[in-house]
């Protein structure tokens, strides 16, 4: 393509500047002149396939089996410190063995906890008895 630009460049450049032949200079063609130039063909552009790239295999996803505690004798109420990673329903799974207790864990540390899906480590959390 950047060899056509140029052609094309260097062709008006040279029409440009006169140096063509004059339009009267030309020889004029006779009807049976035209009829007797045997016609060229154009080459086809040459197609060069390259092959798509192959993509990069993905790794295979592991995923880590959640950690478990074993539940704590719940038979009075008890305290728990908020470690990296533990969430109420973490917690609430740990000490309780179930998901859905994580609502009495937030109840009796609605003070201590702003949001509760944000919990901060360190935190000393009040543990309900079951």
């Amino acid at each position: 393509m950047r060899a056509l630009t140029w052609v094309l460049v260097v062709v008006v450049a040279f029409v440009a500047m006169g140096c063509a032949k004059k339009r009267e200079e030309l020889p004029q063609m006779e009807p049976a002149d035209v009829a007797a130039t045997p016609a060229v063909p154009t080459p086809a552009p040459a197609v060069i396939e390259t092959p798509a790239p192959t993509p990069a295999p993905v790794p295979a996803r592991v995923e880590k089996p959640p950690v478990t505690r074993p539940p704590v004798d719940l038979t009075t109420a008890s305290t728990y410190t908020v470690k990296k990673g533990d969430t109420l329903i973490s917690i609430s799974r740990n000490l309780y063995g179930d998901d859905r207790s994580w609502r009495k864990i937030y109840e009796a540390n609605k003070n201590k906890i702003g949001n509760p899906d944000k919990l901060k480590i360190g935190t000393v959390l009040a543990i309900p008895p079951k």
